[in-house]
């Protein structure tokens, strides 16, 4: 990878540039910050698709699958997701590298991915309300399918619970109920406010030249912008008074377990990464205790690990179990940190436990869109670390780190989906 590096546009716009040479693919990605916010989140995550399916210039997904084969076979693609108190809206474009071509089409497809962004196919005062209208049913349909995922349902259940008083328990795509009451013409008046205020981040990652990418992108892009939003997360550290026991009822063949934890450990601290082998070592793979211990050798479950949300400084452990077995599981769930605790750690849980995440840093390095979110998620988060001093610090971990943030680390929900 030749370079990163971030530059301010305008008043909260910033672009980073990404000099990587091993693609045969650029992507260009535009991210937008909204807060969390149970009275917009439903109308946000309807605007990247209602975007996508037509703009002023291209007004049907026939014009636009036009335009993409014209530049090549270019992609685009939108999507929302949570990270920490934040929702992002997200429109990224795939186009092929310029050196395998004999045309240039950067500044085409940038003027295109501006197009869909920033010049949206508006009728009456609104969007085209077929588009509201289809992407309003395809919506409901995606949060009325959260169920079928018992596992990811569990864990988001437990994030509900957990989190209730905190913005983070707000599900990313909204809340059926709210869709009735949105129109073609209170979302385009919701778009228009989010455009002018919400922090934007235009990521650029490929084999471009800097200087030719920063001057077609203060050309193209025009946001107009006024009394933008500053972003102010919930604190991370949480006393836990009490543990509390949530318990749903569905028809379930097998059970799912999902205990959330607090780790007082905020994400900016050089603490987090001995809390990232901390996770490993207790259910991060094969080599994890929980695999070992309560999979392997006790037979208890189908699946258990654990994972951190970084942004909210939580862990969670989640399990299918046999209903009947959730006393034990639970138990003996708890008796794998208690073994941390007590630095019954092994050389060689340490070291596969280090390994396996210094793995999955290098995989980032794999895609284009692995790098524009990770070097997207350190600008928001506000650290610098690149992917080679992160692995260096996981590297340095010792065991003795790892136990002296296991203390912090307190049970505060248990959620188990039975039948």
């Amino acid at each position: 990878m030749k370079k990163v590096e971030k530059i301010n546009l305008n008043d909260k716009i910033n672009l980073t540039f990404i000099g990587v040479d091993k693609f045969k693919t650029n992507l260009i990605s535009v991210y937008i910050q909204r807060p969390l916010d149970k009275k917009e989140v439903t109308k946000n995550s309807l605007i990247p698709n209602v975007l996508k399916s037509g703009s002023s210039k291209f007004k049907s997904q026939r014009e636009i699958s036009k335009k993409l084969d014209d530049l090549y076979g270019a992609g685009i693609y939108t999507d929302i997701a949570k990270k920490g108190d934040r929702q992002i809206l997200s429109f990224k474009m795939s186009i092929t590298d310029e050196t395998y071509l004999d045309e240039e089409i950067l500044k085409e497809s940038l003027t295109f991915l501006n197009d869909m962004i920033n010049d949206p196919l508006v009728e009456n005062g609104g969007f085209n309300k077929e588009y509201v209208d289809i992407e309003k049913n395809n919506l409901r349909d995606k949060i009325k399918s959260r169920i079928n995922d018992k596992s990811k349902y569990a864990l988001e259940r437990c994030i509900e619970e957990m989190c209730k008083d905190e913005k983070f328990s707000i599900y990313e795509y909204g809340y059926e109920e709210d869709i009735d009451s949105i129109d073609e013409k209170n979302l385009y008046n919701h778009y228009k406010n989010i455009m002018k205020t919400s922090p934007i981040d235009i990521v650029v990652a490929g084999n471009l030249d800097k200087e030719k990418v920063l001057a077609y992108i203060k050309s193209i892009f025009k946001f107009e912008r006024e009394n933008v939003i500053d972003l102010v997360d919930d604190k991370n550290i949480s006393k836990v008074d009490s543990i509390k026991n949530v318990v749903d009822k569905m028809d379930v063949t097998q059970g799912k377990v999902t205990l959330g934890y607090r780790t007082n450990i905020d994400y900016k601290d050089d603490k987090y990464y001995s809390l990232m082998v901390y996770s490993s070592i207790l259910g991060g793979g094969p080599h994890s205790k929980l695999f070992m211990n309560v999979r392997e050798k006790e037979s208890l479950c189908y699946y258990v690990y654990s994972m951190i949300e970084k942004y909210k400084s939580i862990m969670f452990i989640s399990s299918g179990i046999e209903i009947d077995k959730y006393d034990k599981t639970v138990e003996l769930i708890g008796e794998q940190l208690e073994k941390i605790k007590k630095s019954e750690i092994s050389e060689e849980e340490i070291r596969n436990s280090k390994n396996s995440i210094i793995n999955s840093i290098n995989s980032v390095r794999d895609s284009l869109n692995s790098l524009s979110d990770f070097y997207y998620s350190q600008g928001v988060s506000g650290v610098n670390e690149d992917l080679d001093s992160i692995m260096k610090k996981i590297e340095n971990v010792e065991i003795k780190d790892v136990v002296e943030v296991s203390f912090g680390i307190t049970l505060d929900t248990v959620y188990f989906l039975r039948n």
